[in-house]
């Protein structure tokens, strides 16, 4: 679902820029012809379709285990997609195998919400387990990562600029009202140096991208991070974070054609 968010907000700024306003006069849609066309096509096909070009799902690969613990996947339609499992023996750790294929698992905190206040840092252990993809993760397109935690924020209008508020009715129709608003991730991979933050090119300023592993680190090494997300959000988007919607994990190989496993261990919230 927030993945769907992730584009829908890049489809924004392909028809707004930051300071539009509708002109005077004029209100809504018939505001901005574009988005008139736009809206048209999303109720027609979907949002998914308008987008990637393909409507649906594919075939999901989940194991029981993590379906058991909450757990969902997003998947692309003509796109190969990842395998995630809890290896036997290790009921803290979930495997991503990768081959030339990309999805993402995520974890809704609905059941159990996570309150940044309580419990602000993001913890986990991580390490690839064959080799790193070394793609620009700053531009889009042939942009695969070797792993990514991304923590999803529910949509707050208050905060939303013009864009996203004249938006959000077609996208709660398309992905429900839950579809989050703003997306901090978390990744290993390659095209910007070691901690430096740069907004998701899919997004713009309503998600941040930070590498906390580049390509060169070694494999069958345990990395280990204890992330404090409520000041990592209110220092990329100015004011303090609402608590989060979903957690999610994923690999991307389907650009560069590659195979590798990753894991990811004890991903959770501690205060």
């Amino acid at each position: 679902m927030f993945v769907l968010t992730i584009l829908r907000n890049n489809l924004h700024r392909l028809w707004l820029t930051d300071t539009a306003k509708p002109p005077a006069g004029r209100g809504g849609l018939a505001a901005v012809p574009a988005l008139a066309g736009l809206a048209r096509a999303v109720l027609l096909t979907g949002l998914t379709a308008v987008l990637l070009g393909f409507g649906g799902t594919a075939r999901a690969e989940l194991d029981k285990a993590l379906i058991q613990a909450g757990w969902s996947e997003f998947t692309f339609e003509d796109k190969l997609a990842n395998r995630f499992a809890r290896p036997d023996g290790h009921p803290d750790v979930i495997q991503i195998d990768t081959d030339n294929s990309v999805s993402i698992a995520y974890l809704p905190f609905t059941a159990r919400p996570v309150n940044l206040k309580r419990t602000p840092y993001l913890t986990f252990s991580w390490r690839r387990l064959g080799p790193a993809v070394d793609t620009d993760l700053t531009q889009k397109g042939g942009d695969d990562r070797t792993l990514a935690v991304y923590v999803a924020f529910p949509y707050q209008p208050e905060r939303a600029s013009f864009k996203e508020r004249l938006l959000r009715p077609f996208v709660e129709a398309s992905e429900g009202a839950d579809a989050p608003g703003r997306v901090l991730t978390y990744l290993w991979g390659g095209g910007q140096q070691r901690g430096r933050w740069f907004e998701n090119p899919y997004t713009g300023s309503a998600g941040w991208m930070q590498i906390l592993q580049v390509p060169s680190d070694p494999e069958q090494v345990w990395f280990s991070h204890q992330i404090d997300v409520r000041a990592d959000f209110k220092d990329r988007f100015g004011y303090p974070p609402p608590n989060p919607s979903y957690i999610a994990i994923a690999a991307d190989s389907d650009d560069t054609k590659s195979m590798f496993s990753a894991q990811v261990r004890t991903l959770g919230f501690s205060g």
